[in-house]
């Protein structure tokens, strides 16, 4: 639908020239006044204009270029936005050479949905070598014929030499990850990809790979690969990630659908195919695996997972595990104590988008990590503001939880002493009282809306300019092909550089920069200081192509790097420090590091990178060791490299290499022993914390002596709107949130997850009602208890009482796709006129609009169409829906009975067979509905024709198929 376009509005043009002498005073003031009120008018209605514009989405037109977005990001950019400084040193660095795809793709998905990239130094050498993987070529070829893998070592002078004693590994490949699965001191790496699922191990850093014969190569389209010890066991175990289950068919390659003007063959759709399953191997302790999966619960069998993240997302020393699904709900299983619990919807992380890159950082500085996932064209990506902290840290406490007895020994080992006044907080390994929750605020911080016309990959929060505030890189490359002639080729598209402005706001520097401008089909994405001076670059990994790697020029501030190594079970420090955290504090400013990546099929560097702004030293640094204890380090030099092992008492400072245009011969790393300057914390005035004294944040952001102080009603505690609009505040002296506010606030979630409960759980909807009531009272502008309330009230025939729960989350959200959709449904199911068809066809539109890739607001406006007696534009909607869905059951049924009423019968046979066969092999027809039941079905019927084809007994002769149909539509258009 096109965007409409405003009523023009008079406006009026208003002189400001000085008055002549023969006014009076008097007279002279009424003038100047009429002219001021004159001009605030016009402002008024151009802001006027402004929001109608902002509140009335764009349809989504594949590749368009939007003027307000694209082109005026460099207008938009705050002054002190940094300029966006990378080079381009693919050719220098030795990596020109290598490509990710030989011969021509024949639109397949195994051909197109990967490769990545993995940063690991499995020569312990002190620098981050690479394993680049291809997706090898097209299926109509032999393997022999396929691209291979390459593994590169990093000389320590800024180039790469091809390891050439690594095994030779054509595959259609997907993902890899670095890991010492056999705890033997060096990194073993796994490569995934489409039948290929393979261990390699390190035989010693001597650049020999040998290929683990133990562990299973199973069969299946096997994408992301995650390394982490769920049990805490000191051991290694994998997640594999399983995507569809894809069946090789040449017919299937011709038939296909249209999504948003282009068609998509069916070979292409993940919805064509049924999803795998995921596999967990936990590793027995002897370099073997047991696959446990499904005995834990994760197996994830109504997902097609494209990756995965292991991270410790509430603190309690127990690894959660985040999947990101295509066209399927994401799922969160948190960590109990080395069991699992799915808390996708309690959490309000299970995404219905199609998820494909992941990342994990505390954008903000409120002392817990969020979540940011790359999605697919025209559904926005996600950013997932965490606000456990807020529920179980009293602010200005975060740093000073433990994993164990500080000070006392744990396996042997001593512990550090934090230098701080306050005595750390004790917290076992169970679960904290509160519960995680997440809210996708992606739109209000510049995340959203900018990513409509783009199919984002892989992802990483890493701090590019040193200012101490986590930025955002995204790998962008669409999913759909050129008109034209086979071999078709895939639509590129440029990255996202997304630069923090203290939390508040992402603005986008890529288009400043000549090679991050460049368009290119993109997938994997991981980041490594790969010639080790100080800041973190980019690889980027290009299907079809090769990679990319981009050196970080644009870092101004002082830095801080650590290496962490952990023990094993037999107490040797053998380990690589996964799933650490480390907390740099600077002026009690917490910024939060974590051993642990996904982005997307790809591996970043182990090594954690803090930016410090203008701080020349960490006053204090803080280990929290994966199931362990929590090691404390005061006074650490800035723009240096730190190795810390647990269990001892000091780091090391570890010297750099030489530079790069130095010898290799002094590329060897030394440590020196670590030596405090002095026990008293230095004052670092550019790193303001949530809590200092005076501070003036609105966000925990640090302060330039440029910035305007801010009134007292602006020290609100930046962590997401919702919890601002129930009023958590910082107070004027002390910066704690008010009690009475944070009571509220857990009140508010106790209710809100009881009714969940009540409504998901207990399939008790009159129990859910009173209690979304009760949350809403404490938060009237909660957009998920507004969505849910209404939802009941539609299941109890309340229908006024529903329709008026949407509308109010559509006042507080104009572009609620979800709220829209339906209130259209609702109305057209319960019409009594051709006015309630009309107002739900309007809502329905508004809600195609605002989503047009979501097909269940199109069938809809087929069903009104059919009823209010208009079949070319049933027939034009109803197809459009089959187009872009193959499996829109209703949309074939519904088509078929139009052509019957056409006099078509054999069409109408044809579109029958396409219904059932969306349906489903294992399809059932409901039973029998009589008109009577359908006010109270309503809720699950779901459109206001479905009981027709749902209780359709499969019968190819449309006369038996459509006899009740007929009746119904008959009967609605008599007057």
């Amino acid at each position: 639908m096109e965007r409409r376009k405003p009523r023009p509005f008079p406006t009026r043009v208003v002189s400001l020239t000085p008055l002549k002498p023969r006014l009076n005073p008097r007279r002279r003031k009424l003038r100047w006044t009429a002219a001021i009120l004159s001009l605030v008018a016009a402002l008024g209605v151009t802001g006027g204009i402004l929001t109608y514009l902002k509140r009335h989405p764009r349809q989504y037109r594949p590749d368009e270029k939007l003027a307000d977005i694209t082109s005026s990001l460099a207008r938009g950019l705050p002054p002190e936005a940094p300029r966006p400084r990378f080079a381009d040193v693919t050719q220098a660095a030795g990596l020109a050479s290598f490509r990710t795809f030989a011969g021509d793709r024949t639109s397949q998905l195994p051909e197109d949905m990967g490769p990545g990239a993995a940063w690991g130094d499995f020569d312990n050498d002190g620098d981050d070598d690479v394993f680049l993987v291809s997706a090898g070529g097209p299926l109509n070829v032999s393997t022999d014929k396929l691209r291979p893998c390459e593994l590169h070592r990093n000389s320590g002078d800024g180039t790469f030499r091809k390891v050439e004693s690594f095994p030779v590994v054509q595959i259609r490949g997907m993902g890899a990850a670095w890991g010492d699965y056999d705890g033997d001191g060096f990194l073993d790496l796994v490569v995934s990809g489409y039948n290929a699922l393979l261990l390699f191990h390190n035989e010693g850093g001597t650049g020999r790979f040998t290929r683990e014969t133990r562990f299973p190569d199973r069969t299946g389209f096997w994408s992301g690969v995650s390394w982490g010890d769920f049990d805490n066991d000191r051991d290694l175990d994998l997640y594999v990630c399983g995507y569809v289950q894809y069946v090789e068919n040449e017919a299937d390659r011709a038939r296909g659908s249209e999504q948003f003007g282009t068609f998509v063959p069916y070979t292409l759709n993940p919805a064509s195919y049924q999803p795998a399953l995921n596999l967990l191997f936990r590793n027995d302790g002897d370099g073997t695996f047991t696959e446990a999966a499904e005995a834990l619960g994760i197996a994830n069998p109504t997902g097609r997972s494209l990756g995965a993240l292991w991270h410790d997302f509430d603190d309690d020393g127990w690894l959660d595990l985040y999947v990101a699904n295509d066209i399927s709900d994401n799922v969160f299983y948190r960590n109990l104590g080395g069991k699992f619990e799915d808390i996708s919807h309690g959490a309000w992380v299970a995404d219905y988008r199609s998820a494909m890159g992941l990342a994990a950082g505390d954008y903000n500085r409120d002392g817990d990590d969020d979540l940011f996932i790359t999605h697919w064209v025209a559904q926005e990506n996600a950013l997932y503001d965490n606000v456990w902290a807020d529920f179980n840290v009293r602010r200005g406490e975060f740093g000073q939880r433990s994993n164990g007895d500080v000070g006392n020994r744990s396996n042997g080992v001593a512990q550090a002493a934090p230098p701080s006044r306050t005595p750390p907080l004790q917290h076992s390994n169970t679960p904290p009282r509160y519960p995680l929750r997440f809210m996708d605020i992606a739109d209000r911080k510049g995340l959203g809306q900018i990513a409509l016309q783009f199919v984002g990959w892989g992802t990483e929060f890493v701090d590019f300019d040193g200012d101490g505030w986590v930025d955002l890189v995204v790998a962008n490359g669409n999913t759909l092909e050129f008109d034209g002639p086979a071999p078709k080729r895939l639509k590129p598209q440029e990255p996202f550089l997304f630069w923090n402005r203290r939390g508040e706001h992402f603005h986008d520097l890529a288009p400043l920069n000549p090679s991050l401008a460049q368009q290119h089909v993109s997938r994997g994405l991981a980041v490594s200081d790969y010639d080790n001076d100080g800041d973190m670059d980019i690889l980027l990994v290009h299907l079809g192509e090769g990679v990319q790697l981009l050196r970080n020029e644009m870092q101004t501030g002082h830095w801080l790097k650590v290496r962490l190594r952990s023990r094993l079970k037999n107490g040797a420090a053998l380990g690589f420090g996964d799933g650490a955290k480390a907390i740099a504090h600077v002026n009690e400013a917490g910024l939060r590091r974590t051993v642990s990546s996904a982005s997307y099929l790809s591996q970043s560097s182990r090594t954690l990178h803090f930016g410090l702004g203008a701080a020349k030293i960490v006053e204090r640094l803080e280990v929290r060791w994966l199931g362990g204890q929590t090691s404390f380090f005061a006074n650490l030099d800035a723009d240096a490299t730190w190795e810390i092992t647990e269990g001892e008492p000091a780091p090391r400072r570890i010297e750099a290499r030489a530079a790069v245009s130095g010898s290799p011969d002094d590329a060897t790393p030394t440590a020196t022993p670590w030596k405090p300057e002095s026990s008293r914390p230095l004052p670092i005035a550019d790193l303001q914390s949530p809590i200092a004294k005076n501070s003036t944040s609105v966000a925990d952001r640090p302060l330039a002596a440029t910035d305007r102080p801010l009134a007292i009603g602006d020290r609100q505690l930046a962590i997401t709107d919702r919890l601002l609009a129930i009023g958590d505040r910082l107070s004027d002296r002390e910066g704690a949130v008010s009690q009475t506010n944070r009571a509220r606030i857990v009140e508010f979630w106790t209710k809100h997850r009881a009714a969940m409960n009540a409504l998901k759980i207990e399939k008790d909807v009159r129990k859910a009602i009173p209690l979304f009531r009760q949350a809403l009272e404490l938060d009237p502008h909660h957009e998920d208890a507004l969505y849910y309330l209404g939802q009941c009230l539609a299941v109890q025939g309340d229908v006024a009482g529903a329709l008026a729960q949407w509308d109010v989350l559509i006042r507080i959200n104009p572009q609620s796709h979800r709220a829209h959709q339906q209130w259209g449904t609702l109305r057209a199911l319960t019409a009594a006129s051709a006015a309630d068809l009309q107002a739900a066809e309007a809502r329905l539109e508004q809600a195609h609009a605002i989503n047009p890739e979501e097909t269940g607001a199109l069938l809809v406006l087929g069903e009104i169409a059919l009823l209010r007696g208009d079949p070319d534009k049933a027939e034009q909607r109803l197809a459009a829906a089959c187009r872009t869905n193959p499996r829109a059951a209703g949309g074939f049924f519904l088509r078929a009975y139009l052509v019957w009423k056409r006099g078509d019968e054999p069409r109408a046979r044809a579109l029958l067979a396409e219904a059932r066969q969306a349906l489903g092999k294992d399809w059932q027809p409901k039973g029998s509905t009589s008109e009577g039941d359908v006010k109270q079905k309503q809720h699950t019927e779901g459109t206001p024709l479905s009981r027709f084809w749902e209780n359709w007994n499969g019968a190819a002769d449309p006369a038996s198929a459509f006899i009740q149909l007929d009746a119904h539509c008959r009967a609605e258009r008599q007057p």
